[in-house]
């Protein structure tokens, strides 16, 4: 047995996923070792060296039982997005032209006219009292290394550098940071400093039409990277690594908000990085596993069905089956079913201020997969004594997409959170 299979298939599969599962993602992974495919054993996330030791503290201080589950959830997902990472460079900054980016499809019309209504604040009175930056920042070798930033902010004089509240802005599938741009300017409005970047083969990171669903098939073909979800996880790690040294920039308030993949970038890198004070996940949070066993996969699995598809001719099935999505899970996005799934990344973000909407008949994001993720995260968060630090919203009549109770919950959550008397802000 090769080093990848041992590595890959040696551990017990947790959760819902069934034995059968399993036999296919052995027989998966042996195939594609007899073309090569071996991953290096992974290292310590090097942008993140206490982030353990802050979190079993952070636990500690509150009385929580159940710490050492908490630091290996968060130590597992370290690994894996450690896994499977170029050469590490120098966290470098520099600046780029503004520009429209390409965009792979059209952002969700009903998620656009709602964004176009997000309130704006009283501390700018116009868009000319705000200002931008647009970055380049390296994260690692090769052009997928290189993340994109826009930032938006009040703008302040050449004397003066006031550190704000920062919320980071996650746009959702085939679009582009810009996207998030009502919802930057109506934050900046308020006080805040946004920051939005492009999610991996998005945007300014993915030029052609089709790059995205390319670097999926990739994905499960070698196996070589984590473009859905896992690799902008790790770049959002590295995004915090420079917020955190801007001198117009509070690294102990910073949020993050997110719709739909952006949502789920915001729950992982929540979980990941207890440097993300808030966070608000949009119509993105569910349970991978509930999914599979309950066959409540198919709404998901048709927002990106290339790699789905590959994998299907690759076993040589007519149609995309329960075992052929398992196998992809576990490839592209390894633990998303089992080990890293919301019944263990969701509570892993208490005691830190987490909202949670979603529409209450999306299918993409079951609310019925979700009993056990609450009344686990309700558990935890009621353990340390903040239960009001944690609030899951269900809209009757929706489906995936955002609505403007959504946006307003949004604002008032960071208002109430990251935005209050106690980090006024001070020039």
């Amino acid at each position: 047995m090769c080093l990848f299979l041992r590595n890959r298939c040696s551990h017990s599969h947790e959760g819902n996923v069934t034995a059968m599962h399993q036999l296919v993602l052995l027989r998966f992974w042996c195939k594609r070792c007899k073309s090569g495919v071996i991953h290096a054993a992974p290292q310590q996330l090097s942008s993140l060296p206490n982030v353990r030791a802050v979190l079993a503290s952070e636990l500690r201080m509150n009385g929580v039982q159940g710490v050492q589950e908490y630091e290996q959830v968060r130590a597992e997902l370290l690994r894996v997005l450690n896994s499977r990472r170029k050469k590490q460079v120098p966290l470098q900054v520099y600046p780029a032209n503004p520009h429209k980016p390409y965009c792979q499809q059209e952002a969700s019309s009903s998620n656009s006219l709602v964004v176009g209504l997000c309130p704006k604040g009283d501390c700018c009175d116009n868009e000319q009292d705000l200002e931008e930056e647009n970055l380049i920042l390296t994260t690692e070798e090769g052009e997928q290394g290189r993340v994109p930033l826009l930032i938006i902010r009040p703008k302040t004089s050449n004397k003066v550098t006031a550190r704000r509240p920062t919320v980071v802005c996650l746009h959702s599938t085939g679009v582009s940071k810009e996207t998030m741009r009502p919802f930057m300017e109506a934050y900046a409005s308020s006080g805040y400093v946004t920051v939005a970047i492009d999610a991996r083969h998005h945007g300014d990171r993915g030029h052609a039409p089709h790059a995205y669903a390319e670097a999926l098939v990739a994905a499960w073909e070698t196996g070589e990277e984590m473009p859905f979800i896992f690799d902008t996880v790790w770049d959002i790690i590295k995004v915090m690594d420079y917020l955190t040294t801007r001198p117009d920039i509070d690294p102990a308030h910073i949020g993050m908000m997110g719709i739909s993949l952006g949502g789920m970038n915001t729950w992982f890198a929540a979980a990941a990085d207890p440097r993300i004070a808030v966070a608000v996940a949009l119509i993105g949070v569910q349970s991978f596993g509930w999914a599979i066993s309950k066959e409540q996969w198919h709404a998901r699995v048709a927002t990106i069905p290339y790699p789905f598809q590959a994998a299907a001719q690759d076993f040589g099935r007519e149609t995309i089956d329960t075992e052929i999505v398992a196998a992809v899970w576990e490839r592209i996005a390894p633990g998303i079913m089992d080990k890293l799934d919301s019944p263990h990344t969701i509570p892993a973000i208490a005691p830190r201020p987490l909202l949670i909407c979603n529409g209450k008949d999306d299918p993409r994001c079951p609310v019925g997969g979700l009993e056990r993720v609450l009344n686990k995260t309700m558990e935890v968060y009621a353990s340390m004594g903040v239960p009001n630090h944690f609030k899951f919203i269900a809209e009757e009549g929706i489906e995936h997409a955002i609505t403007q109770t959504m946006v307003e919950e949004a604002m008032s959550w960071f208002n109430k959170f990251l935005y209050t008397g106690q980090n006024k802000l001070v020039y």
